[in-house]
């Protein structure tokens, strides 16, 4: 199913009660996500939307006890509403956790009634999955992931049961133009065709490559009306980058300083501009949350452009302070 699809279901409250969000539109991922508030009352969304963050769970226990606090929302009653909606976010650390040591044989098709007898010796996983095979019709559950390991049982089991939302590629090049001139409005940008079909030749339908290079191109043409041709000849590069994102600015979304700063460090030495440099963060800062961080850590990013551009200190070092603010001095 694709995005697009979904909202009409979460508009229409004919929500199902398992949803898996996958693809490498780690930005997409998050919006589509957070629409599905909109199945509860805005007034009742305190008592009855819930977020957890898989990526919190750093060890085997942990993650134990994060899928034990997942289930019991999940059989819990609404409160005043027709609906209660869960969000796991970076559900891959949960579904297939690199260091985890499970079973990854085939799950069984249901539970039988000796299984329900020896529930209480069940593990996290496996009442994991007996809720996949069942799951509350009055709770809407939507795990959020990036990359999944199709060979889990878990994974599996999940993609059988669940509305599976593909968040990582268009259609066809038409649906990637009309993406493209959708988000450079915001910028009050347009993208001559020429310039179009150079950026897709280069990303593919990757909406995950596309978003960050728009990203990048966005800065890159700052002051000026069209995107053109030669931006993204100047700019983009063909070659491959993380999924997510740019490498420098993975690592300043996960406030890992000394990676972002090895990863910029090595695109100066490397004599790239400081522009598609500061792309990257640009990009990273778009990606913060809560949101309002996000906005603080745009505001940066400008500045720190408008500080290069009049001379006002070092490039690099202007950079290199950026990427240090951002990562939260870490």
């Amino acid at each position: 199913m694709k995005p697009a699809e979904v909202e009409k279901q979460i508009k229409s409250g004919d929500a199902a009660p398992l949803y898996l969000l996958e693809g490498d539109d780690l930005h997409g991922r998050h919006d589509l996500a957070l629409t599905f508030a909109a199945l509860v009352d805005e007034g009742l969304q305190a008592f009855n939307v819930q977020s957890f963050y898989a990526n919190e769970a750093t060890s085997a226990g942990a993650r134990d006890e994060l899928i034990g606090a997942i289930l019991s929302t999940a059989r819990t009653l609404p409160m005043m509403a027709p609906k209660r909606v869960l969000i796991v976010h970076e559900a891959e650390r949960l579904l297939s956790p690199r260091k985890a040591k499970d079973d990854e044989s085939e799950p069984a098709s249901s539970a039988t009634a000796g299984d329900r007898k020896r529930r209480k010796s069940l593990t996290p996983s496996e009442e994991l999955e007996q809720y996949f095979e069942a799951p509350e019709p009055m709770t809407t559950l939507v795990f959020v992931a990036g990359d999944l390991d199709g060979n889990r049982r878990l994974v599996k089991l999940l993609r059988r049961q669940a509305v599976v939302v593909d968040c990582g590629s268009l259609e066809s090049p038409a649906d990637a133009s009309k993406w493209l001139q959708k988000r450079l409005e915001k910028d009050n940008l347009t993208m001559e065709p020429r310039a179009v079909s150079l950026l897709l030749a280069t990303t593919g339908l990757s909406l995950g490559r596309i978003r960050a290079e728009v990203e990048k191109l966005v800065l890159y043409a700052a002051g000026e009306k069209v995107v053109t041709a030669r931006h993204v000849a100047e700019l983009v590069q063909p070659s491959e980058e993380p999924a997510e994102g740019p490498a420098g600015g993975m690592a300043v979304r996960e406030g890992n300083t000394r990676r972002a700063l090895e990863e910029i460090a090595a695109l100066w030495d490397a004599g790239a501009p400081y522009l598609p440099i500061l792309g990257q963060v640009r990009w990273a800062a778009g990606q913060l949350r809560p949101e309002d961080r996000a906005k603080r850590a745009l505001e940066l990013v400008l500045q720190t452009d408008l500080a290069m551009k009049s001379s006002v200190g070092e490039p690099r070092y202007l950079l290199e302070r950026l990427v240090i603010e951002l990562c939260g001095g870490r």
